[in-house]
């Protein structure tokens, strides 16, 4: 047994050195974590953009399909296709605000007025021709614009004896479109449409008081005390008011003017309802305004009369068009964006005489 007072002077006996830890390997975690994002940033990157450009151009080929489905190929003319003894009666679709300037070098939209004025103008031109059925749906718009096309119509009729316009109302026929339609011999609108809004209006805002509280002046340099008639930014001058109302009774008169003729009415019958308001369908009917009511697809009945045939004489076909997908592609966006801001502001911004609802 060993004296506990004993003390030796060796060393103590150093322990073994540890063991090395060995390296430990990536677990298959990391690995399956680094692809998943490379992947979802891969989606989020590449394929989600991709993915949508696939449905938007889904949608447009969509539309393209249904327009060049609807459009004919061109043929050399009308009589080639039309039995004889048939009479041909052509379909034209006025769509949107009226403008008169709406006019593209990359598409063509065969519903816009100025694409419908100049069918109009061609038919007149074509001897074969007998009849127009323009379907509507508008609420008017520029006050010259809408007149062109009432006046291309009148040429029509009088440019042949016999021949006929019948008007198919959509969602509205109101203002300048109802003033384009005086020229029908007759007026068809549906159930749900509404019609009139037999007026004349210039949009117009004044912001005097707001730029006097900004400290904003008008600096306008003009040749005469009514050369700046509407500055929205001078105090309402009752002067111009006068001026500008002048115009537009002016216009006005002539609207109630046409409707009288065009309907049948006397004049104190028209200016009674011709305040600006718009009517359903069945009062439509009822003040004279419309002959009927009902749709599009039994209207051939109606046309026969007016040309006092049957209805299997007749030949209704839609105006040709030409049958290019690339102006079918380009109908599609500008028409939805440049149009609906062109619509915007010719309902707000401009100060120009309008028959629109």
């Amino acid at each position: 047994m060993q004296d506990p007072a004993y003390t030796s002077n060796a060393s103590p006996a150093t322990p073994p050195p540890a063991a090395a830890t060995p390296k430990q390997s990536r677990r298959p975690g990391c690995f399956l974590g680094f692809g998943l994002g490379c992947f979802f940033s891969l989606v989020l990157l590449f394929v989600a953009p991709l993915l949508v450009l696939v449905g938007v151009w889904s949608a447009v080929e969509s539309s393209m399909k249904q327009q060049l489905e609807q459009w004919t190929p061109e043929t050399g003319s009308l009589t080639e296709k039309v039995d004889e003894g048939k009479i041909p009666v052509l379909r034209l679709e006025l769509n949107g605000v009226i403008t008169g300037e709406w006019a593209s070098a990359w598409y063509t939209d065969p519903t816009s007025d100025v694409a419908v004025l100049d069918a109009i103008k061609a038919a007149a031109a074509d001897e074969s021709v007998r009849g127009l059925l323009l379907a509507v749906n508008s609420p008017g718009g520029s006050v010259t614009a809408s007149d062109n096309l009432y006046h291309a119509l009148e040429v029509f009729k009088q440019s042949q004896p016999g021949r006929k316009v019948i008007v198919v109302g959509g969602d509205i026929v109101a203002s300048g479109a109802y003033y384009l339609a005086m020229q029908a011999d007759w007026i068809r609108v549906q159930p749900t449409s509404i019609v009139g809004s037999i007026g004349v209006i210039i949009p117009g805002v004044n912001l005097s008081g707001l730029a006097t509280r900004i400290g904003l002046s008008d600096n306008s340099i003009a040749s005469g005390n009514s050369k700046d008639i509407g500055n929205p930014l001078k105090p309402v001058n009752p002067a111009h008011n006068a001026i500008l109302q002048t115009v537009v009774d002016g216009l006005y008169a002539r609207f109630v003017d046409l409707v009288a003729k065009g309907r049948k009415m006397q004049l104190n019958e028209v200016t009674a309802i011709a305040d600006g308001r718009v009517f359903t369908a069945t009062d439509a009917l009822n003040l004279r305004l419309v002959d009927d009511i009902g749709y599009e697809d039994t209207i051939e009945p109606r046309i026969a009369e007016l040309f006092g045939c049957e209805v299997k004489d007749l030949y209704l076909y839609r105006q040709n068009q030409e049958k290019n997908a690339f102006k079918a592609f380009f109908s599609t966006f500008p028409q939805a964006l440049g149009r609906g801001f062109a619509e915007s502001m010719m309902r707000q911004e401009r100060t120009a005489p309008q028959y629109l609802w």
